[in-house]
This record gives structure tokens, C-alpha cells and sequence, in this order.
């Protein structure tokens, strides 16, 4: 994760950087094929899955108009994934929460917290 430069300031390795790692980390395995070659592997990604929920229609829209680029090692729609993985349901936000829920499935979202994010210790609750 970028932490330089234009993402030194305001939090935003944390804010939209971790967000865009598990983008990146979702496309890569959709598009390297990995889901596809292992169907019953169980993956959880953190971050409500980063933007990944958010931006299908962009990245299925790539997968369809650029499969010199998008499509190299998986000829598979990346909506055929939906449902395949699991997500924490760590979005911060109710909206955001029930896109999650519309897109990647109830049943495929795990509870999460947000103490470590808040800075705050579970012993404190305990």
C-alpha cells in the first residue's frame, strides 16, 4: 500500500488506500483465473471488499469492451463471482452495508468490528 507522496497526508493509506488494495486483490484473483480453477477455495476479503462492490459495473464493463486486457487469463464475467466469496462487513456506513449486502450476498458477509479502526483496544469492553 502507497503511503508516499500524494498518500502521506489526511489518513489516506487507511481511508481509500487498504479499499483499493482489496479491489485490487479481488480483480486479481478473478481475473488471473484463481477462482475459477479452485470453485470451492473460501476467501474472506476485509473492507466490505473495498471498492469491488461498488465498482462492478465498471470492472464488468472492462472485462466486456477490453478482453485483450481484462480477459487474458479468465474468459469468465466477473459477475459470475458475485456470491463466490465472502466480505467483512466492515463499510462504516448503512448505505454502503446494504449495497454490500444487494451485490455480494447476505450470506456471504461476516460480522466485523470496528474497534481496531476506531483505536480502541476489545480488552476495554471486556
Amino acid at each position: 500500500m502507497q503511503t508516499d507522496g500524494r498518500m502521506s497526508k489526511y489518513w489516506l493509506p487507511w481511508l481509500v488506500g487498504m479499499p483499493a488494495e482489496t479491489t485490487t486483490a479481488i480483480c486479481s484473483m478473478i481475473f488471473g483465473g484463481v477462482l475459477e480453477k479452485f470453485p470451492k477455495l473460501k476467501v474472506c476479503f476485509a473492507h466490505g471488499g473495498g471498492s469491488f462492490p461498488f465498482t462492478i459495473g465498471r470492472i464488468e464493463h472492462g472485462f466486456q469492451v477490453r478482453p485483450d486486457l481484462c480477459a487474458v487469463d479468465n474468459k469468465t464475467s466477473p459477475r459470475k463471482y458475485l456470491g463466490s466469496f465472502y466480505t467483512d462487513s466492515l463499510v462504516h456506513d448503512p448505505h454502503a452495508l446494504k449495497l454490500l449486502v444487494d451485490v455480494i450476498g447476505e450470506d456471504k458477509i461476516l460480522a466485523s468490528n470496528a474497534l481496531e479502526f476506531l483505536g480502541l483496544n476489545r480488552k476495554q469492553f471486556e
